[in-house]
């Protein structure tokens, strides 16, 4: 990745548009790399996020298994097909995992 290094000037820059093209270039390559980054792990959050509701729902109807169908899936205009989600609790909670956390 380009090392983003602006002289005293560019940092005093009241606009991006104010710096040369090439600090310019260096600074949009960082903001990128950072950018997808921060999206990939936000889809990681989200999904994680998205599978722990399901097992509280299931957990708080004091089920040991929880199945979703979705038909027709689409999202922005693009079709997905049919899907099935399922949760199944593998194990009860013990004393040891909930002293962590």
């Amino acid at each position: 990745m380009a090392e983003l290094i602006l002289t005293e000037e560019e940092k005093a820059a009241a606009l991006w548009s104010d710096l040369d093209d090439a600090a310019l270039g260096k600074l949009v390559k960082k903001k990128i790399a950072l950018l997808t980054s921060a999206a990939e792990q936000l889809d990681r959050v989200t999904t994680f996020a998205a599978a722990m509701l399901l097992c509280c729902a299931a957990s708080e109807q004091n089920a040991s298994e929880i199945a979703l169908e979705i038909d027709g899936l689409n999202q922005a205009g693009r079709e997905f097909g049919d899907w099935k989600v399922v949760a199944v609790k593998i194990a009860p909670p013990t004393t040891e995992r909930n002293a962590h956390g």
